[in-house]
């Protein structure tokens, strides 16, 4: 299991989506990537997902199949914090 967010510079509720993910995260096992889709690999990882707005943030399987996302929005923390531990 993996977990992605896509940010870009200029987005104001990106920090805080980042801050929650980094937070739910921190002492799991389960990594986090963060892409800037500012940037040439950030973006070719988004058009790969069919991320269109930031904050975006993916759970994927270890197959990287989408498990949950939440697209232009922050995540929810409970949701998160459930996916993760199962």
């Amino acid at each position: 299991m993996e977990v992605k967010i896509f940010w870009q510079d200029k987005c104001p509720n990106c920090p805080a989506a980042k801050d929650l993910v980094r937070l739910v995260m921190s002492g799991s096992e389960v990594s986090v990537k963060e892409y800037n889709i500012n940037n040439v690999d950030g973006m070719a990882e988004a058009t790969f997902y069919g991320v269109m707005g930031t904050p975006t943030t993916i759970v994927v399987d270890d197959d990287d199949s989408e498990i949950i996302s939440w697209r232009s929005q922050i995540p929810d923390k409970t949701q998160l914090s459930e996916v993760i531990q199962n």
